[in-house]
């Protein structure tokens, strides 16, 4: 019999859910898991920075999170994926060709939804942070909208005003709604339709 994860819902209420506070909560257009792209009604002339709901210091303190994240996760994937040097599309390539089904269950198995530093938040938001930094060198356009919690942050096109959710994108990969598919594939995608709706 096939195996059958979580939903990302149900995933992201279990390990993330428990860390929002009241106020989090009451802001949030969503209940849990963010579309992959959105669409955001703001001018086109406001920066990530200029739209941010957070102070410049908070801005600030959530960049040094988000950035020590992926200082993070170049050690474990290291050891875990035998990747090396910076973020790259092949640190992508080699997350998608490791994280299948079991591999996923496993991490879910362990976690405990008490601790936030539990394997399965801790890997989303490693995997969220690589997403972002890959894609923003890949497509310098875009720039971090800091958000908090952190991986509420996503990355901003200020020319089609889109909004990419790699957090999210991190939760969804690692449930029944993304197991199958590619991370690579998916960056592609979306950059794809960046420019087309440029």
């Amino acid at each position: 019999m096939a195996m059958v994860l979580p939903g990302c819902d149900e995933l992201f209420l279990r390990y993330l859910g428990p860390w929002y506070s009241e106020a989090d909560w009451a802001r949030r257009v969503y209940q849990a898991t963010r579309p992959d792209i959105e669409q955001l009604g703001v001018d086109s002339e406001l920066t990530a920075s200029d739209i941010s709901r957070l102070t410049e210091e908070s801005q600030a303190d959530v960049a040094e999170r988000v950035c020590g994240m992926c200082e993070a996760a170049t050690w474990d994937w290291a050891k875990l994926l035998k990747v090396r040097g910076t973020p790259s599309s092949q640190w992508i390539a080699e997350f998608d060709r490791h994280f299948q089904r079991r591999q996923i269950q496993e991490i879910i198995d362990r976690s405990d939804p008490q601790e936030i530093d539990n394997d399965y938040v801790v890997l989303c938001c490693e995997l969220g942070t690589v997403l972002g930094t890959v894609l923003s060198s890949l497509e310098p356009r875009l720039a971090w909208l800091y958000d908090w919690p952190y991986w509420e942050s996503g990355l901003y096109d200020q020319n089609t005003r889109s909004r990419i959710n790699v957090f999210h994108w991190a939760v969804r990969k690692l449930s029944k709604d993304g197991a199958h598919a590619s991370l690579a594939v998916k960056m592609d995608e979306c950059r794809k339709l960046l420019h087309k709706t440029s």
